[in-house]
Order: structure tokens, then C-alpha cells, then sequence
């Protein structure tokens, strides 16, 4: 029997723009991160073949080559942050997908999902920087998504194949339960919240490599850790 998950509500692709800032101290943002809604792609190896991404260095690749996102997701942003953004339109959070029924607690890294033609696997939660501040115009909306741990997450392709609206996200394989976005959020904040589940995110053969360096760095520094300082304003 299949482990239907949820639906794919939205699929989103967009080309790289360059946006003029105000009151930043960035004079420009160059990023794919305003991404529209179609009825379907084609997923690729390194993303569909109808996206792009301004930042090579920290976006895309194979091992973030899909970007997942949740309507439940966008509903406890808008509640927290008194804010109206609306599923249906230009990404504001640079989703590739909106899916139903899901959240960071129902997803955990190593996962190998069907959806549509394609086969995924869950690599790791969304890092957030500056961009996201950027591009919704609210100052502290970075800050706010690392620490409320409503991310999202990323996941490379197994198997390539179409997406559409619509489709079936269908759970195959679940190694590591204990794991979950959620989980791993939490664990990004403070490593020391749950030192075992820290050590087995450490040891996970499936994290993607930027998450498993920033957690390593930020367990080893504690407190002494400034790494998003610059990324997160």
C-alpha cells in the first residue's frame, strides 16, 4: 500500500533577476528566488529545467537541486508575522513546490519520496540568508525563519522525470525517524538541546555537506559561533 504524503498544490520556476535594494546595506539583490507558478516541469538532476539560480555557490547543485515548501508552512509564517502571503503566487520564499498536508515535523533527511515521474531524497533543511529579508521587504524575516525553523527543505533527484500539479508525494524509504527538518532546526540553534540526536545528524551518511558543516561548526564553537552574522542581515 502507498504512503501517500501529500499533493503538489504548486510547482514554481523562475529566471535570474536582479532586484534594487533600500535601505540595505547590499546594493542589489541578483537571485532566482522570485519564481512563478506553472503546471509542470521537467526535474533534472540539478533542479527543473525551467529554473535558475543567482548564487551557484550556495543554491542548486545536486544536492539542492529541488526545494520543497509546505501550505502549512506558509500558514503558521502569516500567523506569526502578521503577514497575508499568498501560495498561489511569486515565490516568496523561493519554493519550487508547495505541498499539502506537510510540515518540517512530517519529513526527515534521508527520506526517498515518488513525486510525479521523478524520485527524491531528502538532503536537508533550507539555510536561510539575507535574501529571504530581501525579497518579502520585512527586515527580520531571515532571523525569524532560523529561528522559528520554518525553512523548508532541500532534496536531490534519484530519478529524473516530469512534476506536475497535482501529483502524489509518496513516501518509498524512511531511514534516520528521528531526524526530522524540524529536528535538525532545532539543532542548528542549539546543538546542545538533544546532544544524541546532534551526534546522529553529525553521523548521517544522507545530510547534505553545507547543513552537516554549519551544525558540526556550531557544536564545536557554541556560542563562539559567528557564522550567520553576515548571511542573516
Amino acid at each position: 500500500m502507498k504512503d501517500t504524503k501529500a499533493k503538489v498544490l504548486f510547482l514554481k520556476v523562475g529566471k535570474v533577476t536582479i532586484t534594487l535594494l533600500q535601505n540595505s546595506k547590499r546594493k542589489e539583490m541578483i537571485s532566482g528566488i522570485k519564481k512563478y507558478p506553472v503546471s509542470n516541469s521537467f526535474l533534472t538532476k540539478t533542479g527543473f529545467r525551467d529554473d535558475e539560480q543567482g548564487d551557484l555557490e550556495h543554491h542548486g547543485g545536486e544536492n539542492k537541486a529541488l526545494f520543497l515548501f509546505s501550505s502549512k508552512t506558509y500558514e503558521e509564517i502569516n500567523k506569526q508575522c502578521n503577514t497575508n502571503f499568498k501560495i498561489d503566487e511569486v515565490a516568496h520564499f523561493g519554493e519550487n513546490i508547495i505541498l499539502s498536508n506537510i510540515s518540517e515535523s512530517d519529513v526527515c533527511v534521508g527520506d526517498i519520496y515518488r513525486l510525479g515521474e521523478a524520485k527524491i531524497q531528502i538532503t536537508q533543511p533550507r539555510q536561510p540568508c539575507w535574501k529571504l529579508s530581501a525579497n518579502t521587504t520585512i527586515k527580520d524575516m531571515t532571523k525569524f525563519i532560523f529561528q522559528s525553523g520554518l525553512t523548508g527543505w532541500y532534496a536531490k533527484v534519484l530519478y529524473e522525470g516530469t512534476i506536475c500539479v497535482s501529483d502524489e508525494l509518496i513516501l518509498e524509504k524512511r531511514n534516520y525517524p528521528n531526524l526530522s527538518i524540524k529536528k535538525l532546526n532545532q539543532l542548528i540553534v542549539n546543538p546542545l538541546l538533544d546532544e544524541k540526536a546532534t551526534q546522529e545528524a553529525l553521523n548521517c551518511k544522507e545530510l547534505g555537506k553545507p547543513f552537516f558543516e554549519s551544525l558540526l561548526k556550531r557544536y564545536t564553537l557554541k556560542e563562539k559561533d559567528e557564522q550567520f552574522s553576515f548571511y542573516h542581515t
